[in-house]
This record gives structure tokens, C-alpha cells and sequence, in this order.
């Protein structure tokens, strides 16, 4: 018998780097289109993206921001 496919939220967190950023950057701009959202949260969202890529700041690992690694 097949093994049970891994929840989504795991095989994204095990993509490299670049790859989690486009699909963050790619989740964030979906909501874009969602009255409900709060627009001070989703600005500083996408600035927080914007200085992840352009290295102005450097990321955590999962074990640093979460207590555990992949």
C-alpha cells in the first residue's frame, strides 16, 4: 500500500528558498481581491516579502522561527 501523500503545508516548507517565496509572494497578492482583509496588514505583509527578496533583511529557518525542522 501506498504511504499517505504529505500535507501540503509540509512539501511547501520543504521547497527551497527562492521557491517558498514565490509561492508566499504568490498566496499574498491572491488576496488582493478580499474586502474583508485588513489593507495595514497585507501592505506590511508584501513589504515584509519585498525585503525578504531584495536581502535588506535575512529570513529564519524553521527550527529558529518554529522550534522544530523538517
Amino acid at each position: 500500500m501506498p504511504a499517505a501523500p504529505k500535507p501540503l503545508r509540509v512539501r511547501a516548507l520543504q521547497l527551497p528558498a527562492k521557491k517558498r517565496m514565490s509561492l508566499a509572494t504568490l498566496l499574498l497578492e491572491s488576496f488582493d481581491e478580499d474586502p474583508s482583509l485588513d489593507r495595514a496588514l497585507l501592505t506590511e505583509l508584501k513589504q515584509r516579502a519585498a525585503d525578504l527578496r531584495s536581502g535588506k533583511v535575512k529570513g529564519l529557518s524553521t527550527e529558529a522561527a518554529y522550534g522544530f525542522s523538517l
